[in-house]
């Protein structure tokens, strides 16, 4: 967490004894958060134990929307990882070592493009889920 930042919301208060709905002004602090750190909470958001206004509440992130922005930045194609097209000549013109490091850095990117369609699906198995809960 780089910085955090105070504001006042205005929060939707019902008494539980009297069923009175009121408004609040509550004063929240919001963090905010490096790539690397928001990747994990992502993570474990589309885990689906736990809303995304709870995850909102624990990770201090400012609102809802932000959450599923960061859902969408980081299971969206344009931030895959895409492998590198090469040629089997310039293969052929490389040492043994550097192939070898080179398919390495190919298989490792494989992975991790892997691992990201899987966020993917999660996402959109989730999205599916709240849209579906929303609309019943």
């Amino acid at each position: 967490m780089k910085r955090s930042s105070k504001r006042t919301d205005r929060v939707k208060y019902v008494d539980p004894v009297t069923g009175l709905t009121e408004y609040r002004y509550v004063e929240k602090v919001t963090y905010r958060y490096e790539d690397e750190e928001k990747v994990p909470i992502v993570i474990e958001f589309l885990a689906g134990e736990t809303s995304a206004e709870k995850m909102v509440d624990k990770y201090h992130i400012c609102s809802v929307q932000t959450l599923y922005a960061w859902v969408g930045r980081y299971v969206s194609q344009e931030r895959l990882l895409s492998l590198q097209n090469q040629n089997h000549e310039e293969m052929a013109n490389r040492s043994k070592d550097d192939q070898i490091r080179e398919l390495k850095a190919a298989l490792k990117q494989a992975q991790k493009e892997a691992e990201l369609e899987k966020l993917r699906t999660k996402a959109y198995d989730k999205m599916i889920d709240l849209a579906e809960e929303r609309f019943r």
